[in-house]
């Protein structure tokens, strides 16, 4: 269903994304040196620690772009759950380590160092398995979004599976 009160929603295409996207937040510029840097636990997932790399700060909160690595080895139970992030843009890449995931419609596919994927929006998947050693980088637009597991994907969001 359609908001009345929101301009109509335009496709984007290479031609026209310059102008379709609109006006983005202010940019600052920012380094971030792997010496200077840590891994932090206070991200997405309790398994997962985080080198934040500033993106967010520096692009008005519109990409978020981190360097995540595992804080404990694998525990199905606890990584195993189909889910999708409501996202426009995601972009994965394994820096050391591997990863074994499943994506809806597309199967199994075992990640190791130098592979990279890009994730589009709503796609359910599962984590099966990952080396204890795994560190990805990620980038994300927009840099704030909501993750849900399956069962708990809100009535109305196109990956719901009662949507339209």
């Amino acid at each position: 269903m359609t908001d009345p009160t929101q301009p109509p929603m335009q496709q984007v295409t290479v031609q026209n994304a310059m102008r379709a996207l609109g006006e983005w937040p202010v940019q600052k510029f920012h380094v971030s040196h792997l010496a200077d840097a840590e891994f932090k636990g206070d991200g997405l997932r309790p398994y997962v620690v985080y080198r934040d790399l500033g993106a967010k700060e520096a692009t008005g909160g519109l990409v978020d772009a981190h360097v995540n690595a595992r804080g404990r080895p694998f525990d199905q139970e606890a990584v195993s759950k189909r889910h999708i992030h409501d996202v426009k843009f995601q972009m994965v890449y394994v820096l050391k380590g591997w990863s074994r995931a499943e994506f809806e419609g597309h199967g199994e596919h075992m990640m190791v160092a130098g592979s990279c994927w890009i994730q589009p929006a709503g796609i359910k998947h599962t984590v099966l398995e990952y080396s204890d050693d795994l560190e990805v980088l990620e980038i994300i637009i927009p840099g704030t979004y909501d993750t849900y597991n399956v069962e708990d994907i809100p009535v109305g969001h196109p990956a719901h599976a009662g949507a339209k």
